[in-house]
Order: C-alpha cells, then sequence, then structure tokens
C-alpha cells in the first residue's frame, strides 16, 4: 500500500506541474514514432535531435526566466545573431583568439540586455515593444555591416567543436554539455534563491512584491541581463556549427523560445512556469522539425503543426482549471 499510495501521490504531483501537458506530448510522438519510423528511435537520430535542441533548450531558458518576471524578450534570435557575428568578425578580421572574441561577444550580448532593461524600466516603454524595437535594431545592425556578404575564414578545429560538429567522449556534444550545466545551474538557483522567490513574486504583482521587499527593478534587470547573456552564449555556439554567419542567423528563434516556454507552462502575465517545462518544449519542437524532416513534409507545415500544438497543450494545462470551474458554477432552477 506504501507503494501503492507514493505512486498515486507522484502521479498527482506530476500532472499538477505546468509541464506535464508537454511532457505527455513528448511521450506520446516517442511511442507513435517508434511505430511509424524504422529511422526515429535509432541511436544517430536521437543523437541528433539531442544535439540540435541544445541551442534551443538555452534561448528556451532564457526566454522561462523573463515570462516568469512578466516580461518578454522579442530580441534574442537578433541578439544571437549579432553576437555570432561579433565573435567571427574578430578571429577573421583581427585574429584575436577564439577565446578572447568569446568574450567581447559575450560582453556585447550583456549589454544589450542590460540596455533592454533600461529602456523598459527607466522609460516605461512595454517589454514586448522595447524588445521588438531592439529585435529591428540589431537586425538592421547586422545586415548593414555584413553588406549582404556572410562572415568567413573564422572557424577552426576548436570553434567546430563548441559548435557540436565533433562529438567529445560518450558521444556527446559540447553545446549539450553546456545546456546542461545551464539548466541544471537555473534551476537549482529558481528552487533555492531568493533570487527565484523574488522573480515569481515580480511576475504574479510587481506592486505587492515591492511592498513585501522585493526589489523589483533589480530582479528586472537580471532577467534582461540573464536573457541577453544566454542568447550570446547561443550565438556563439550557433556561428561555431554554422562555419559562417549570415545577416539573418538566429532568424525566428525568438518565435520558438517563446513556444517552447509557453508550452512548458509559462505565462504571458508572468509569475508562472520552469525551466524544465521550456526544455521539454524546445526538445518537442526539435522533435516536430525531426518529423517533418523524416517523412519528406514541406517545411512550411511546421508554423502550422507548432501553432496547434500550443494550443492543445496550452488548453490540456487548463482543462482541470475549467472543469473545477464549471463544477463550482450553481446550476440554475429545474
Amino acid at each position: 500500500m506504501n507503494a501503492l499510495g507514493f505512486a498515486r501521490r507522484s502521479a498527482r504531483w506530476a500532472f499538477a506541474q505546468p509541464w506535464s501537458g508537454i511532457a505527455l506530448f513528448v511521450i506520446v510522438v516517442f511511442v507513435v514514432m517508434s511505430f511509424a519510423s524504422p529511422v526515429f528511435l535509432t541511436s544517430i537520430n536521437l543523437l541528433n535531435i539531442l544535439n540540435q535542441s541544445a541551442f534551443l533548450m538555452i534561448l528556451a531558458a532564457g526566454m522561462a526566466i523573463v515570462l516568469m518576471g512578466g516580461g518578454i524578450d522579442l530580441s534574442v534570435g537578433a541578439i544571437a545573431g549579432l553576437v555570432g557575428g561579433v565573435a567571427a568578425w574578430l578571429i577573421a578580421e583581427t585574429g584575436t583568439p577564439l577565446y578572447g572574441a568569446i568574450l567581447v561577444g559575450l560582453v556585447v550580448a550583456v549589454g544589450l540586455g542590460t540596455l533592454n532593461a533600461l529602456i523598459i524600466i527607466h522609460l516605461r516603454i512595454p517589454d514586448f515593444i522595447a524588445t521588438l524595437a531592439m529585435l529591428g535594431f540589431v537586425r538592421g545592425l547586422l545586415h548593414i555591416w555584413t553588406e549582404g556578404v556572410p562572415f568567413i575564414n573564422y572557424s577552426s578545429n576548436d570553434f567546430r567543436i563548441l559548435g557540436g560538429l565533433f562529438r567529445l567522449i560518450g558521444g556527446i556534444t559540447a553545446p549539450e554539455v553546456i545546456a546542461f550545466f545551464i539548466i541544471v545551474g537555473a534551476i537549482l538557483i529558481l528552487l533555492f534563491t531568493k533570487f527565484g522567490r523574488h522573480l515569481r513574486a515580480t511576475g504574479d504583482n510587481p506592486a505587492i512584491a515591492r511592498l513585501s521587499g522585493v526589489n523589483v527593478i533589480r530582479t528586472k534587470y537580471t532577467i534582461y541581463i540573464v536573457s541577453g547573456f544566454l542568447a550570446g552564449v547561443v550565438g556563439i555556439l550557433l556561428a561555431g556549427r554554422l562555419m559562417t554567419v549570415q545577416a539573418n542567423m538566429g532568424l525566428g528563434m525568438e518565435i520558438k523560445a517563446l513556444a517552447a516556454a509557453i508550452m512548458g507552462g509559462a505565462v504571458l502575465t508572468g509569475g508562472r512556469g520552469s525551466i524544465l517545462g521550456a526544455v521539454l518544449g524546445a526538445l518537442a519542437l526539435t522533435i516536430i522539425q525531426n518529423i517533418i524532416n523524416l517523412f519528406g513534409i514541406e517545411p512550411a507545415w511546421e508554423t502550422l503543426v507548432v501553432g496547434a500544438i500550443i494550443l492543445i497543450v496550452v488548453f490540456s494545462g487548463k482543462a482541470p482549471e475549467l472543469l473545477n470551474l464549471a463544477r463550482r458554477e450553481p446550476r440554475g432552477p429545474g
């Protein structure tokens, strides 16, 4: 009975989590695809899915943090592209060593995240508008800088390893290792530190959080700096993987990161979400893309499928709440 009771409590806990819907979706897809495609469950394909999803997992983790704090950051894809361009240009044009170029790129990423926070907090520009404007500014800057000619001749074996083109011991890649430490670190920080409590309090209600002693301004600055930094990490990893930086590098990644975070239980009103949910959402999106490639489906269908899945996952998360509400509603006479 004790084992059965523990199993029941564990099941109730799991289904109560904001990521339960997307976790169930991933499990169902794995089961269905194991019968639908002989290629899907091969080690090569699964390793490719994991390697490809690592980039989006990092970006989605940053987006989840921003959403939990009551904000939104639409500039992360553009920041990733620009930071990758900065690192590539420094190596190719000035001979800067790889790790020096990485450091400069990450400083640029943190600076752009700080600028986002400054505009939102001190100029009182809504998060959506401020980060959308930053997206356009940064993307335009990269277009002007490249003049339509991608940055090339910067890649090296170390940079390719960093981009995940070569596997390390055990078949893992550098992006997977980096994503793992970022994800675990973010989860531990949100669960066991004062910042995690302050983050959710700020997202729930900034006014009440301020009255409770939370430094809302510092929390807001932190989430945008973290988001910018993680976007910079992704940009550097992408530059290593692609071995060329074009003006549209990172294009659309902000939408995928946002979708992954929402699929994982985050809400646009703030205060709710999880890093694990965002990671599962990123994994789900990568699996969808993998399935589309395996079956030779037109890539244009990906957007439709992703939109439909977001609706399904969001509804599945709201279903228990709607059912409880329906039960509590008083019935009319007769």
